[in-house]
């Protein structure tokens, strides 16, 4: 039968690192895998240095293991053997290399799920690039349509590593699902790049079909008017608000207070309005100039308008919705001190709260790694720790 969730008994092993790979197994985990993220002291997860670290390896085991040495090796595929899933996303090769092909796997279990991601996949002319999401942002087009017109591209941004760990989430349910049906493991080869170019669909066919290369048009819309972020009271605040019906332009002009631009016959059309965007953002922000945005945000949304703040940091973490919805969630980290943390954005009916806990340090779980899985002595440990195959 397909898995239900919690995903209880299903064992991950983490080989991943950074962001995207390390999303992924995160939301694995907190839907109840017994996640084993697997790093070395030798080249260590350079994420771990920084705040991301805590998010995204949450509700996690932490072994250190050295792959590279022939006994680090063998320990990680006897782990391979008790585990139904890998996940690894080092650049195309370098799994081959450390002695864990796909084959290599295979041989000790069978029916495995390996879930391979990469820059831009693991065939094809392109796919020996090195890639982080940020850069693929740029190769796919992603940035070239982001952004202000006339300005050169966005750069940096870290969009694309929660978009593909969402998605790799999402396909190893599905490859479990398919192993509980038919009994076969898979293997799975993931395109960061194809990810990203499957969220600009619009462009690409525009392209193809019209040979019109899309510009950056900041926060307005091809298709609705307005559609924008307005200055409101307070030291940068904004209010964001898209107007996608002509009732909702109606409903707009009455709580500006601006009759006249609801009588009036060219704009009573999304294309009439876009042709006078420049106007009518100057009428908005004459209203919103005087506005809390909040208090505007509540009279637009009672009149039927689409709109709310445009937050920054500090007001996200204050906020009453998130507080209260159960995402943000108080945790003891590493260090010590208990810091309030993004949990998961959906809820189950029926189930227990997701199981989130603080982001492990490495090595933390080696006990229950080789002690209790493995069955290693503790003077087989302390060899191996000596050793530098444990590290």
């Amino acid at each position: 039968m397909p898995h239900d969730l919690p995903l209880t008994g299903v064992r991950v092993l983490d080989l991943s690192w950074i962001i995207a790979g390390p999303t992924a197994t995160r939301f694995l985990a907190m839907m109840g895998a017994d996640v084993i993220k697997v790093g070395s002291g030798r080249r260590p997860d350079p994420s771990s240095r920084g705040a991301p670290f805590q998010t995204y390896n949450q509700s996690k085991r932490y072994a250190a293991l050295n792959i590279a040495l022939p006994e680090g090796l063998a320990l990680a595929k006897r782990l391979i053997a008790l585990s139904d899933v890998l996940v690894e996303n080092f650049a195309a090769g370098v799994i081959e290399r450390l002695g864990l092909s796909y084959a290599a796997v295979t041989a000790v279990k069978p029916d495995i799920i390996m879930i391979s991601s990469a820059g831009t996949g693991h065939s094809g002319p392109h796919k020996d690039y090195v890639a982080y999401g940020s850069l693929l942002q740029h190769y796919t087009g992603w940035n070239s349509i982001s952004g202000y017109p006339e300005r050169e591209p966005i750069k940096g941004g870290l969009w694309a590593d929660p978009w593909v760990g969402l998605e790799l989430a999402m396909m190893t349910v599905a490859a479990l699902n398919h192993r509980a049906v038919t009994g076969e493991g898979q293997y799975v080869d993931f395109s960061m790049a194809e990810a990203l170019s499957a969220t600009i669909p619009e462009a690409l066919l525009d392209y193809q079909m019209n040979g019109a290369v899309p510009a950056p048009q900041g926060n307005r819309d091809t298709w609705d008017a307005p559609h924008g972020v307005y200055p409101c009271q307070g030291e940068d605040h904004w209010l964001a608000l898209a107007v996608t019906t002509d009732a909702e332009w109606q409903a707009l002009c009455h709580v500006i207070e601006r009759p006249d631009l609801a009588a009036d016959a060219s704009l009573r059309t999304a294309a009439g309005r876009r042709r006078q965007h420049a106007a009518l953002d100057d009428a908005i922000t004459a209203w919103t100039h005087t506005q809390d945005d909040y208090v505007a945000m509540h009279r637009l949304q009672a009149a039927g308008v689409p709109a709310g703040p445009s937050l920054d940091i500090a007001r996200v973490y204050h906020d009453p919705h998130l507080r209260q919805s159960g995402y943000f969630t108080p945790l003891q980290t590493s260090d010590g001190v208990t810091r309030t943390l993004p949990g998961l954005p959906w809820r189950f009916a029926n189930l227990e709260p997701p199981r989130v806990t603080a982001a492990p340090v490495l090595g933390q779980d080696n006990d229950y790694v080789y002690r209790d899985l493995l069955g290693l002595s503790a003077a087989e440990m302390t060899r191996l720790v000596e050793a530098q195959v444990i590290y």
